[in-house]
């Protein structure tokens, strides 16, 4: 390959990488930890309804739509130990989605107050839009295709010596050169996973805002409607004003069953519930197909069957999106293959923090004291340290306010905590040298992680390990502790046989030594 070619190459995967490193960094630790969505949202809620099944999500059904009527228009059945239902309402011309449990109400269809929490929402949130809204799912569609050219970049300049790459893990005289070493390692080893990951988020994100950037300076408003009709089980249908009896959850279930024996149930999607045209959509999974959503739409009256788009049987805008999203978030392969995505996930983040760190140093290097090099090295330990210590200060203050005398503010304080506890460590970051933040910072991190699933035994019970949602989650928690720990004992290692680099122990103002104090690195 050309020397000006390979340095093109260079510069690109430089420079992508250092634009979208720190957006990628909160989405992939968020990601790591959502692999176990489900599970968490039994260990944040630790309680389960003593009555389970098709009749406690009818009970529910009815209660929501006597309290609500207007939550028929578009609401959703979550089966499980603590069924749920989201719906949707418009205020102001603005949809509001609210969420109600079984055991929100009594026998009596009347309300109890019981404190429920988002965390898991919250982790959600940060992963696929960094916890801003809507403006946040279009910008990791923007940085997803970003990340995608990082990676074509590091493709082309390590093709060349990918063989080498595999067995070059060790200090040749330099632990500078480790680090980098260890990066083009993890790099090329999880090439695949990161190649799956950009292309569907890219996919998922900016499918969004092509539609919305279409539809306003091409077609028209009528195109993202279009989009959308084009990508559901079913058209969304219009209300035709005539109420009419309902067919009951069961038997809604039963059709499904009859249709596609082998679906496990996710969720029942009702639209104008309580009118003749209402339709219903019981969707789940098939497994053992990559591609494993299923959908079995009928009619809401009586059941009566209006299409399935199952494995082997789908239109082809299904077949497209199905995999995308399948592959996306791991869920195809059971507990195996979530179990690998939750440790490349985290390997990711190492790829992307050391970029950042490497790109640091080396600009140092080159250029000289560079202040711009000094802000990216504390912009990034602060918003690393930041996200990592928040997520366990939400973890814990769902715990913590979930039992305190104050139930109800359990929402606000988990976001407040992560919020609060980011703000610190940026602050942190710029106030103290780098080298006093990796020092306090890693290990305070690191026991955080381990603090979890101390507190959730001291508070519910250590015998509630043995629950495996719980075991799960609080196993990976402790594994992120392990990681952790292990990291610092890196850092340790590389100062004791050789000492920081000069960016790590100065000021902002001054930036960081020149190329020939960088020798001792």
């Amino acid at each position: 390959m050309r020397v000006d070619t390979m340095k093109r190459q260079i510069d690109l995967h430089a420079w992508v990488g250092i634009v979208s490193g720190l957006a990628l960094f909160v989405a992939f630790f968020a990601g790591a930890v959502n692999m176990f969505h489900h599970e968490l949202h039994h260990w944040q809620e630790p309680w389960e309804t003593a009555e389970t099944g098709d009749a406690n999500m009818q009970a529910l059904l009815d209660t929501v739509i006597a309290r609500n009527p207007e939550a028929g228009n578009w609401l959703f059945l979550i089966p499980g130990d603590e069924p749920a239902a989201i719906w949707q309402e418009r205020v102001d011309g603005e949809a509001v989605w609210h969420t109600e449990h079984a055991s929100d109400f009594n026998d009596a269809g009347e309300a109890v107050e019981r404190p429920h929490s988002e965390l898991a929402g919250f982790i959600n949130e940060l992963h696929f839009q960094l916890g801003i809204p809507t403006v946040g799912l279009y910008l990791m569609g923007v940085i997803s295709v970003l990340y995608g050219a990082a990676l074509i970049g590091g493709l082309v300049i390590h093709w060349p010596k990918m063989k080498k790459e595999f067995f070059a893990l060790k200090h040749q005289g330099n632990l500078r050169r480790y680090w980098k070493n260890l990066h083009n390692l993890v790099g090329v080893i999880s090439f695949p996973f990161h190649l799956i990951f950009a292309v569907t988020g890219a996919a998922m994100g900016c499918f969004a805002l092509l539609t919305l950037t279409l539809g306003a300076l091409v077609f028209g408003p009528q195109f993202q409607g279009a989009a959308t009709e084009a990508m559901e089980a079913w058209p969304t249908p219009e209300a035709s004003g005539n109420a009419t009896a309902m067919a009951p959850v069961d038997q809604y279930l039963a059709t499904a069953r009859e249709q596609l024996p082998d679906m496990e149930v996710g969720w029942i999607e009702l639209q104008q519930y309580g009118d003749e045209n209402g339709v219903v959509d019981v969707g789940g999974s098939v497994p053992g197909n990559v591609a494993h959503h299923a959908h079995v739409v009928m009619r809401a009256d009586n059941a009566e069957l209006l299409t399935v788009s199952a494995p082997g049987a789908r239109p082809f805008n299904h077949f497209l999106l199905s995999p995308v999203y399948s592959l996306h978030f791991g869920d195809y392969g059971g507990l195996f293959v979530r179990l690998l995505y939750f440790v490349l996930g985290l390997l990711g983040c190492l790829l992307f923090v050391s970029g950042n760190i490497m790109w640091s140093e080396r600009r140092t290097d080159r250029q000289g004291p560079s202040r711009a090099a000094a802000i990216m090295l504390r912009l990034t330990l602060g918003v690393t340290f930041g996200v990592m210590a928040g997520i366990a200060a939400s973890f814990m203050a769902n715990k913590l306010a979930m039992y305190s005398p104050w139930p109800g503010t359990t929402v606000v304080a988990e976001k407040a905590a992560f919020v609060a506890t980011l703000l610190v460590a940026v602050l942190s970051a710029f106030r103290f040298p780098p080298l006093t933040t990796a020092r306090v910072w890693l290990p305070l991190c690191a026991a955080l992680y381990v603090l979890v699933p101390v507190l959730q035994g001291a508070i519910e019970g250590f015998a509630s390990w043995l629950d495996p949602d719980r075991l799960l989650v609080n196993g990976s928690l402790l594994a992120i502790a392990a990681s952790l720990f292990l990291v610092n004992r890196l850092r340790v290692r590389r100062l004791r046989q050789a000492g920081p680099h000069p960016l790590w122990v100065s000021g902002v103002r001054r930036g960081a030594a020149g190329p020939a104090e960088a020798g001792v690195a």
